[in-house]
């Protein structure tokens, strides 16, 4: 939502320069009105998951000869989720060109270094999914490619999900997967648009690989379904529930937690855990806490409230109020519920 304010401002901005140096026209100025609308269009799409919705209206700009920064940057988002490489790469230079920011040049250095891979992996085509392997790991690939179709498959049944979704899931050789990633090492996989799993998870035990596949297209589903602003507790506790690991290990982490009064509060967690970086105790803490409380919810309202929550997760102005239409109460005196049920758990 701040990215369009942001849009909307500029081109205001932009028609009373024009208009105040005579070089605007009627018909002119109701064309950049026109765009703008568009661009604010896609960029509601964008926000609620709708990508491939919102591209056309996004790519008015690129004919427009206007360079808005975070028009391109949003452009090279959906191209790069499509595998579009080379066009997000272009994308994400025009905005880094106009308004540097870290956060784009990263993601400049990603994507070439993606690409560059990517020349060398094939590709498999079944159902939902595009899978991008080595040749010389085809073994690797059936399996996964098997175990995701079946996660599919139970996943969209309880979730309600029946739109025609496409998945990108790439295998990386171990190397790959740190150099282009960066990611900490206590990561197993990842999601983050893309579905990605390095050799040696892909090759390990059938359970275990099945586990992972189900925790990552959980994620995929829910970004899916509800966007790109769900906070990361929402996402691991409901990933975790779904992937069927034991549990065991989470338990003994929260309980030391709650003896200790050390619980990470919830306003904490909203960003992706892979910022905690090599902190394992918070690490695992933070998502402890998160497959926690999601399963509080779950046994004390139902599953069904998840998916309503899902399905809703634009439709409100803010988290609680959301939360506040699915439970009849605030997320803060929710939280405030399960935090006093581990105590009498665990104490």
């Amino acid at each position: 939502m701040l990215v369009r304010d942001k849009i909307t401002r500029t081109f205001i901005f932009l028609c009373i320069i024009l208009i105040s140096t005579h070089f605007c026209s009627a018909g002119e100025y109701n064309r950049l009105q026109e765009i703008r609308s568009n661009i604010n269009t896609g960029i509601v799409l964008y926000n609620e998951g709708r990508k491939k919705e919102a591209l056309p209206y996004l790519e008015e700009i690129t004919d427009s000869g206007i360079v808005l920064p975070d028009v391109y940057y949003v452009l090279g988002e959906i191209y790069y989720e499509d595998n579009e490489l080379q066009k997000a790469i272009d994308s994400w230079e025009i905005s880094q060109s106009q308004s540097p920011k870290d956060v784009i040049r990263t993601k400049i250095t990603k994507a070439k270094k993606e690409l560059k891979v990517d020349e060398k992996l094939s590709n498999k085509i079944s159902c939902n999914f595009v899978l991008k392997y080595d040749q010389d790991d085809a073994y690797s690939s059936e399996l996964v490619l098997h175990s995701l179709v079946n996660a599919y498959n139970a996943l969209a049944y309880d979730f309600g999900w029946y739109e025609n979704s496409e998945f990108t899931v790439i295998l990386y050789s171990s190397k790959d997967f740190s150099d282009i990633l960066n990611v900490p090492s206590w990561a197993a996989a990842i999601y983050d648009g893309k579905i990605r799993i390095p050799f040696q998870y892909a090759s390990m035990n059938i359970d275990e690989l099945e586990s992972i596949i189900r925790h990552e297209l959980t994620h995929a589903l829910i970004h899916h379904m509800a966007g790109n602003n769900v906070p990361a507790w929402l996402h691991e506790g409901i990933a975790q529930h779904k992937d069927g690991i034991d549990d065991t290990a989470a338990k003994e982490v929260l309980r030391k937690a709650v003896n200790s009064n050390t619980l990470i509060p919830f306003n904490q967690l909203k960003r992706g855990f892979v910022n905690f970086k090599e902190d394992s105790t918070k690490v695992k803490l933070a998502y402890a806490e998160s497959l926690s409380f999601i399963e509080y919810l779950i046994n004390n309202y139902g599953f069904y409230t998840i998916i309503d929550i899902l399905k809703n997760f634009n439709n409100y102005t803010s988290l609680d109020e959301l939360f506040i239409s699915v439970y009849r109460i605030n997320l803060n005196l929710l939280e405030n519920g399960w935090i006093e049920q581990l105590k009498l758990e665990y104490s």
